[in-house]
């Protein structure tokens, strides 16, 4: 079951907004695999000692944790089963943290799609990027329908399968009321 991570102090936001941390919770979503400390430093150019201490960080926030991989003495990191609500409507001591964070991961999924256009995606395919904007005219009922599709789809295609191609997303809607 999904557990939710409701960031709500400066310890949190800290862990956080460290940009070689959210590369590492990128780069296990990416993979979908366990992973060591060692490796994760070779993918990340860091020291073993560095990509550990961010890891720990990591898990002790809760949105990774330590997995057993049979056959392995090492320890072996993994995403966590979390959503992390940034809640960033709520005027509090930490609305400038929020929305940085936010606004981190929006930009940070963004440069990686600038980069793959830039590379030539992958050869042969026209299709391997996706940017549509726009407007929604939904009634309420509709609204939640749709957030159900989405977080069923997100669920059931965002675990690693064999033959299956990596894609990374931010998803943003908001009302937008033109009262």
């Amino acid at each position: 079951m999904t557990k939710i991570v409701e960031l709500n102090d400066r310890r949190q936001f800290r862990i956080l907004l460290n940009p070689v941390r959210q590369d590492i919770l990128h780069l296990l979503r990416r993979t979908g695999r366990p992973m060591t400390a060692s490796a994760v430093a070779d993918r990340m150019m860091l020291s073993p000692t560095a990509a550990h201490e961010h890891l720990r960080k990591l898990v002790e926030l809760g949105v990774a944790e330590r997995a057993a991989v049979s056959g392995s003495p090492a320890a072996h990191y993994r995403l966590a089963d979390v959503e992390i609500h940034l809640n960033l409507g709520r005027m509090d001591e930490y609305r400038g943290e929020r929305e940085a964070l936010a606004a981190q991961l929006v930009d940070g999924t963004f440069r990686r799609v600038l980069h793959t256009a830039e590379a030539g995606g992958v050869k042969g395919e026209a299709d391997c990027q996706l940017f549509k904007f726009g407007a929604l005219h939904l009634k309420p009922e509709e609204r939640v329908e749709l957030a159900g599709l989405i977080d069923s789809y997100l669920r059931t295609h965002g675990t690693s399968k064999p033959g299956a191609e990596n894609w990374e997303y931010v998803l943003m809607a908001y009302r937008a009321d033109d009262r």
